[in-house]
């Protein structure tokens, strides 16, 4: 098992982390793409842009919950992970947060991509500004 986690202020580039993964012994490659979306349920409005904070140890808390989450999801080590989550300024389309899970067998790969996906978006630091094409902003995430 290998796996790999970061915050990344560059924009994510998707076919080189499934490079990343990619391999002769891996029959599935499970995959989450997080794109920035022009609506929320939290917006009262439509969503032009997001402004992505993490807090200064968002680095080392990513990979302490995608190392517990692998740890839990594949205690035999066969998967190979990679998570990124973007921070700075998103426009809509953009990439925030991209998860991917090779494997043998495609349900590791998939339930160890959901394992990590949520264990990112509920034990990381990251807050997100949404700015509504208003001009209105509204903030979530504080409470993590």
């Amino acid at each position: 098992m290998t796996w790999r986690a970061q915050i990344a202020t560059d924009p994510i580039d998707l076919t080189a982390l499934m490079a990343e993964v990619g391999g002769p012994s891996h029959g599935a490659v499970s995959t989450f793409v997080g794109q920035v979306r022009d609506h929320d349920p939290e917006a009262s409005g439509e969503v032009v842009s997001l402004d992505y904070s993490a807090h200064p140890d968002a680095g080392r808390v990513i990979g302490d919950v995608v190392s517990a989450a692998v740890a839990a999801g594949d205690p035999d080590g066969q998967a190979q992970v990679v998570a990124v989550h973007r921070v700075g300024h998103l426009e809509v389309g953009d990439l925030a947060l991209v998860v991917l899970v090779a494997s043998a067998h495609r349900d590791l790969a998939i339930t160890l991509r959901r394992d990590v996906v949520e264990a990112v978006k509920h034990g990381v630091p990251i807050w997100k500004k949404q700015h509504e094409v208003d001009g209105s902003h509204q903030w979530s995430g504080l409470s993590c």
